[in-house]
């Protein structure tokens, strides 16, 4: 007789096995299997959630000052980073994607941060620097480390010149009559820190230099050229960019070298005082007594022009008293009024020199 479900005489449910390979057999085996894929899953979930790790990271931090046109980053502007993240990999890889999608560069603005100010330095430590940025801003993620450990930034105010006048720069030919320039005043602005390196009233900016060579003579030209920013500022920046020269042109230039004699021109009080008897002028080689230079400018002229007439001189200055270190003094040129004629666009090499006190021997007046 076949045992029946039900109860027993102790109050206990009873329920035999179905038989193997049954029906009932195969369905008990499903709901354990799902039981157990659902037990899995939860346990994957759980421990995805719950268990963080790390991962490397390597990216380019991009500093700029776009929210504030006032202001600008004189420090490194791109800089590769290595850093670490702590995170669960969801998190993770949601960052990477958003770090990919932006072609592995990360943006910060210094000058929307509101915490660096115009001419100071900062050392800012990298992994505080990345947390400011909005990609790992409510992330979930931890940085850990990051290579290089801090990163230089040096912030400062642009000021503005104003109405700086503006020359056309040209070779291969003279021109006839003076070019018509248009504007021929625009505004420069420049850090501040660099104030000191421009003498506003004799400060020009100069055109790329246009060759003239091969053009006929009295040909009258149009062109819409770029204005170059000083070569001894940095960061600077001009308003228009471009300026339209109206010109003429002469005759055709020709080329001629010149050796000349370089003279070191001490200030009047060095004369006046008791300095020259003090102090004497060394030259590092003989060759720092002279340049060769090449001049250009129509064939008539070039003709009439000889080397005594050219005047090379350095301009000393006290700060040559100090401690006698050789310096690179820079060579002007000077040339005879009512003549067209200049130097080429190579520069003359400077000279090496010193100012040291008097001993015994034959002496270098100043």
């Amino acid at each position: 007789m076949s045992a029946r479900p039900g109860k027993s005489g102790k109050g206990i449910s009873t329920e035999f096995p179905a038989s193997r390979f049954s029906r009932e057999w195969f369905m008990q085996s499903l709901r354990t299997a799902l039981w157990v894929v659902v037990i899995v899953l939860l346990v994957w979930v759980y421990a995805d959630i719950h268990f963080t790790d790390e991962q490397e990271v390597t990216a380019v931090l991009h500093l700029h000052t776009k929210s504030d046109n006032g202001m600008v980053l004189l420090s490194e502007r791109r800089i590769p980073v290595t850093f670490r993240i702590e995170g669960n990999r969801y998190y993770r890889e949601r960052f990477i994607n958003r770090l990919v999608k932006n072609k592995s560069v990360l943006e910060f603005d210094v000058a929307g941060a509101k915490e660096y100010e115009p001419g100071e330095e900062y050392q800012e430590r990298t992994a505080n620097l990345l947390s400011k940025l909005a990609i790992f801003r409510n992330s979930s993620l931890g940085i850990i480390s990051a290579v290089p450990a801090r990163i230089d930034i040096r912030v400062d105010k642009m000021i503005l010149l104003p109405d700086v006048p503006v020359e056309f720069k040209y070779i291969g030919a003279v021109l006839a009559g003076v070019p018509e320039i248009e504007p021929a005043r625009i505004n420069l602005r420049l850090p501040e820190s660099q104030r000191q390196k421009i003498t506003p009233e004799t400060l020009k900016l100069m055109t790329l230099t246009v060759d003239l060579s091969g053009k006929a003579a009295g040909t009258t030209e149009t062109v819409n050229i770029d204005v170059l920013t000083p070569p001894n500022l940095n960061y600077a920046k001009i308003e228009p960019q471009k300026v339209t020269v109206t010109f003429k042109v002469g005759q055709q230039t020709e080329n001629k070298k010149f050796t000349v004699t370089v003279n070191y021109l001490p200030p009047v009080a060095w004369l006046t005082g008791d300095t020259s008897s003090k102090y004497q002028l060394e030259v590092k080689s003989p060759e720092d007594r002279t340049r060769v230079i090449t001049v250009t400018g129509n064939r008539i002229d070039l003709q009439k022009l000889s080397a005594d007439e050219i005047h090379a001189y350095v301009v000393l200055t006290d700060s040559d008293l100090k401690p006698s270190t050789w310096l690179d003094g820079e060579v002007n040129v000077q040339f005879p009024p009512g003549l067209k004629i200049r130097l080429t666009n190579k520069p003359v090499p400077p000279v090496s020199y010193r100012v040291v006190k008097r001993t015994a021997g034959p002496v270098t007046p100043l």
